[in-house]
């Protein structure tokens, strides 16, 4: 799972790992952000600061990165 690497030191149950990387997986298609651009991190770091936040439900956490103006997709 991509997201694991921008959770180390959080605490985050199985769960909410997988909810994160779908939100994250499905953010990254709509703005055609791969693993080379540096966009990637970014998406990555704002589904876990979503999570923290405690938005639990995945569609919500991709759209809100997706809404974000700083990331409108290319």
């Amino acid at each position: 799972m991509p997201i694991r690497k921008y959770i180390a030191g959080a605490a985050f149950d199985p769960d909410s790992i997988a909810r994160m990387n779908a939100a994250f997986e499905k953010a990254c298609a709509i703005l055609n952000v791969g693993h080379a651009d540096p966009l990637f991190e970014t998406v990555a770091k704002k589904i876990v600061s979503l999570a923290s936040q405690g938005v639990t439900d995945p569609n919500e956490m991709w759209r809100r990165v997706v809404a974000d103006t700083d990331l409108e997709p290319r």
